[in-house]
């Protein structure tokens, strides 16, 4: 697996789709509504955005992407990093800011390669 983190609006899909020769059939994103990811594609985008939705849900987040993280083995995986700033005033956003910490953290470990994008620059982490 290879992780990509950065901030919003960093370029992380558009370094992905260059580097990993993805199209956009290849990626699957993340929406408010998703409830389960597409596994079978190349491309996990915006798995932080997924998260939010689990946590809406009364689901537990961490222990979904345990559960699915052997089938995304061979995949990249997109996560915009909230960790950084004011921690949030509301219970949900303090949980999911909780949550993406936890999940990004299980998914560094498991990758194989770790990317940080900031300023659009890509830096290698792992």
């Amino acid at each position: 697996m290879v992780l990509i983190i950065g901030g919003s609006h960093q370029g992380k899909l558009d370094f992905a789709r260059e580097r990993f020769a993805l199209s956009d059939a290849d990626v699957f994103l993340c929406d408010g509504s998703a409830e389960q990811i597409d596994t079978s594609r190349r491309c996990v985008a915006c798995v932080d955005r997924w998260a939010l939705n689990r946590l809406r849900a009364g689901a537990d987040p961490l222990a979904e992407m345990e559960a699915i993280l052997p089938r995304l083995k061979d995949a990249v995986v997109i996560a915009t990093d909230i960790s950084a700033g004011v921690v949030p005033v509301d219970p949900l956003m303090r949980a999911w800011r909780e949550a993406c910490g936890r999940m990004t953290a299980l998914l560094a470990a498991e990758a194989d390669e770790v990317w940080r994008l900031f300023c659009g620059l890509p830096q290698r982490l792992k």
